[in-house]
């Protein structure tokens, strides 16, 4: 019978599998083929964007605009999908309907499977030089889409366009790359093990997280119907304006599952600087006819405190989650007991965990907060930083004490057991 700790490790070394290639698609170099593909994405979402945009200028009152002016609207429309601010008149939006991104991201992820079928990568190095030249490719042509498209009325700045398309194609491409890899991805398999067991708890939890946010959202929703529809009455008068005005709030859905997030782990969302909603305080002063900010509670209801237990659940789901070796007491002296509870791989994977839910958190945080205006508008929704660290000091607090406290308690029970013969060993 072997040995288990002698045996040769029965995992294979993952390839990589290769596109398949169709006959149709023509082969051209890697640098060719992500400019194709990065065209290609930025070509169809202005058609898809200016016929929105259109629809509604012919079927809204309009002015003297040109369609001219339309298209470069249009342009304009299509990089503030990509959640890149749009200064109006001088007044900057930034909190954008994010739920819209999702249109970006299926573009770029099949202009990148075709750009890979074309280009036919043979090693990871060039898999990864497909995925970071159309990132670029895609980043410069809407920079110089936005630099044309900009008028006095209606603008963006060329380097936050830069910046956000680059970072947002870079992770469509990456992930859509590792695709072609097998189920756990070669990026994944090069991790240390001890890492990769908090990957996939990480990711788990905060999903958790955004899913309670959701359901706090839709009865905050319910109950805030009645003021939601006075506010689209108001702004919709006629039926197509209502049709447009639904669908920019189906647009802001995520955005208000986030701010529901943000409420649920303690510092809420902050409105203009001044104004706070949370569990704990709710004080949003003078709101604008906005339905979006319909949703926000007036008051903080007494039972609001006790919502601080989900954040609290996930941190035991996430305790459940994370693999753990057997723990025993053993040694002869309180140092050497004491020493052994906090296990280094633990540790290890609890920190990758964390790791993963404070980057998710920050990144959704930093999609669902931006200006709505000027003065009191001047910054809406979850301050990034704040919610990272109080969500993640929530779960790191309730898992560490669901592994110390019994640990702690055996620890203290097997000295008190067994001090008679530490004091013999002691006098010898």
């Amino acid at each position: 019978m072997s040995n288990p700790q002698t045996r040769p490790p029965t995992r294979q070394t993952r390839q990589w599998r290769r596109p398949v290639i169709e006959d149709h698609i023509k082969s051209h170099p890697a640098p060719v083929a992500s400019a194709i593909g990065a065209v290609a994405a930025i070509a169809f979402g202005l058609i898809a964007t200016f016929s929105v945009i259109m629809a509604a200028w012919l079927i809204a009152a309009h002015g003297d605009e040109s369609v001219n002016q339309v298209a470069a609207a249009s342009a304009i429309a299509w990089l503030g999908l990509q959640l890149v601010p749009v200064a109006i008149s001088g007044q900057v939006i930034g909190l954008l309907p994010w739920g819209f991104i999702a249109l970006a991201i299926y573009l770029l992820w099949r202009s990148t499977q075709w750009s890979l079928k074309s280009a036919d990568p043979k090693t990871a190095r060039e898999y990864w030089s497909v995925a970071a030249l159309l990132s670029g490719s895609y980043a410069v042509i809407n920079g110089l889409l936005g630099l044309l498209a900009s008028s006095d009325g209606l603008q963006v700045n060329p380097i936050t366009v830069l910046v956000r398309t680059f970072s947002l194609a870079l992770l469509v491409t990456v992930s859509c790359v590792l695709t072609y890899a097998p189920s756990k991805t070669v990026l994944i398999d090069r991790l240390p093990e001890k890492f990769r067991d908090g990957v996939k708890p990480g990711f788990v939890c905060f999903m958790a997280m955004i899913l309670s946010g959701a359901v706090l959202c839709t009865i905050s929703l319910v109950a805030h119907f009645q003021e939601m529809t006075a506010v689209a009455k108001v702004m919709a008068p006629q039926s197509f304006d209502a049709f447009f005005l639904l669908l920019l709030g189906i647009g802001y859905v995520p955005t208000a599952a986030v701010w529901s997030m943000s409420y649920l782990a303690g510092p809420g969302v902050v409105v203009g600087g001044t104004g706070v909603v949370s569990m704990y305080q709710t004080n949003p002063g003078a709101l604008p006819a906005f339905p979006l900010l319909s949703v926000l509670p007036n008051t903080a209801p007494t039972w609001a405190h006790f919502l601080i237990a989900v954040p609290v659940v996930v941190g035991i789901l996430l305790y459940l989650l994370l693999p753990r070796e057997p723990w025993q007491t053993a040694g002869q002296t309180a140092r050497s007991v004491f020493g052994q509870i906090i296990r280094p791989r633990e540790f290890i994977s609890l920190s990758a965990a964390l790791s993963v839910v404070a980057s998710c958190t920050f990144i959704t945080t930093v999609a669902a907060s931006g200006s709505l205006g000027n003065e009191l508008l001047k910054f809406v929704g979850p301050k990034p930083l704040e919610v990272t660290v109080a969500l993640t000091g929530i779960l790191a607090i309730t898992v560490g004490l669901l592994i110390l406290i019994p640990r702690l308690l055996l620890a203290s029970l097997y000295l008190w057991q067994h001090r008679n013969v530490n004091t013999q060993e002691s006098t010898k």
